[in-house]
């Protein structure tokens, strides 16, 4: 009787064991795919078109790098500004928080 209660017994953590080292195999394997923290830098560019139909403002980053964003009533083409671009998923580029730059 007691040979049975122990072999149930190590039969029971045995799959315990394995149960949950197989359950936290997929979580390790997906943070692996997630990208790194995202990296943020201040950027200077200049607004050149707004589109008043959509809001849009067309950004030229001084290295020639052209973005769009929602533009502020106060910009005007021409107008330097100063944004925050963020490298969120790999070569896709971001800006936000753009504010004008004096």
């Amino acid at each position: 009787m007691l040979s049975t209660c122990s072999t149930t017994l190590r039969i029971v953590l045995t799959l315990l064991c394995l149960a949950s080292t197989l359950g936290f195999a997929p979580v390790t394997l997906a943070q692996q795919d997630q990208p790194s923290v995202p990296v943020s830098r201040g950027v200077v560019a200049t607004i050149t078109t707004i589109d008043a139909k959509t809001g849009m403002a067309a950004l030229k980053t001084e290295g020639g790098e052209v973005f769009e964003v929602l533009k502020s009533r106060l910009w005007k083409v021409g107008d330097k500004v100063l944004c925050d671009q963020i490298d969120e998923v790999r070569s896709r580029l971001r800006f936000r928080r753009c504010r004008l730059w004096r």
